[in-house]
């Protein structure tokens, strides 16, 4: 798996495009984004009790391949240039353990490499380690921000893998928009 720290050439030309790398804590994100959606399992926003009937613990499990291949489309469109933060304020030992125990050695390894130094911004280098990343968000054990510049576009992992795409264009939106819906999952807006 290979993901390295970001070049300050790099977080220069990012923090140009994109102002802010902690985009899951914006509270007004349609002031930074003209494109907002949501990537979704569904093309709309459930009700209390399909929400309760629906997103069991094998939801994440049945639709995890579609969110991968996704992101794996993403990837190659973007010709490997994709980023991510690493978000680490406020990770409790306790969680950070947790997480390692649910992961293999070679993953586990990689995660601890991602925490042992303050800067949060990577570049991912190849398949195994975005397949790697987005399965952390899709599997809830830990949420990234995966930036793809040349769309000008940040998806967010979040839970019940509602995951905000957050774009400054209307050409990146719809590319993603595209890939998404290629693969079988919608966007919301």
């Amino acid at each position: 798996m290979k993901v390295e720290l970001a070049t300050n050439e790099e977080i220069d030309m990012l923090h140009s495009k994109f102002k802010k790398f902690n985009t899951h804590l914006l509270e007004e994100p349609s002031k930074v984004y003209n494109h907002i959606g949501i990537m979704d399992v569904y093309d709309r926003v459930l009700n209390e009790e399909e929400a309760s009937e629906l997103l069991k613990r094998s939801h994440n499990f049945k639709y995890s391949e579609k969110f991968v291949s996704t992101f794996t489309n993403l990837f190659y469109i973007e010709e490997n240039e994709v980023y991510v933060n690493i978000y680490k304020k406020g990770m409790k030992k306790e969680r950070f353990k947790y997480i390692l125990s649910c992961l293999n050695q070679v993953e586990a390894n990689l995660f601890r490499k991602l925490f042992s130094n303050s800067k949060g911004i990577y570049k991912i280098g190849d398949m195994e380690a975005l397949n790697f990343l987005t399965k952390l968000s899709v599997d809830e054990l830990y949420f990234a921000n995966f930036y793809f510049p040349s769309m000008d576009t940040v998806i967010i992992g979040n839970y019940e893998l509602s995951f905000p795409v957050y774009s400054k264009t209307k050409i990146g939106f719809k590319k993603c928009k595209d890939i998404i819906e290629e693969n079988g999952l919608y966007i919301r807006q």
